[in-house]
């Protein structure tokens, strides 16, 4: 039997993709998770995401990942009329999902009631669908996706120099107030914002 899990990094980040990824492993070998060092991506270094990265690749396992650029995040938010970003998120997961086609798959669920995404998944066939809260934590597969998320998304904002790409970091905060002296927002500033625009002036731009 194959068994998946999906995690997301980047949601609330003001700058960058939110990248989503799926992990998936004969469940006989999930044991061999732990054991390389998988956790949580929360609870591990950056150099040790990178490290525990290189040794998930080596094993026979299959991964995939979707990065959901700024533009689209800004068109999903209900303030620029789309759905939500959770439904985006959703869609996501599903495509993930067909993609794959594990025999069970966890979810790291962005809803506090978990039955929200399984009404928007719909029925996935052949697929069993597990969605909770925290899934990070509790399941192996689905910390091995947080961690792929992570770094994938990690490597692709340091391009960027912005630091993190968090409004917390010191870095990201000042990369947008450099935006926002230069009179223009580039592509992977998230727009719709609207407590970060407000912070740092960004109401301003077109």
């Amino acid at each position: 039997m194959i068994v998946a899990g999906i995690d997301e990094a980047g949601r609330g980040a003001a700058i960058g993709p939110m990248v989503v990824a799926i992990f998936a492993i004969e469940s006989a070998r999930v044991g061999e998770l732990r054991r390389i060092g998988v956790r949580d991506s929360k609870a591990l270094t950056r150099r040790a995401r990178e490290k525990v990265f290189e040794r998930l690749q080596s094993l026979e396992a299959r991964y995939s990942y979707r990065a959901v650029q700024p533009s689209q995040i800004d068109a999903s938010v209900r303030s620029s009329g789309g759905r939500g970003l959770n439904v985006l998120e959703v869609e996501v997961f599903r495509e993930l999902i067909e993609e794959v086609r594990p025999d069970l798959v966890y979810i790291d669920s962005p809803y506090r009631k978990t039955r929200r995404v399984l009404e928007l998944l719909g029925e996935v066939e052949g697929v069993r669908v597990v969605c909770e809260v925290r899934a990070d934590e509790r399941y192996a597969v689905v910390s091995a996706a947080s961690i792929i998320a992570k770094v994938l998304r990690d490597r692709s904002v340091s391009s960027i120099g912005a630091g993190s790409g968090y409004p917390s970091d010191p870095r990201t905060r000042r990369y947008l107030r450099e935006v926002a002296a230069r009179g223009e927002v580039p592509q992977h500033v998230r727009r719709s914002w609207r407590s970060f625009r407000e912070a740092l002036t960004l109401d301003d731009f077109k």
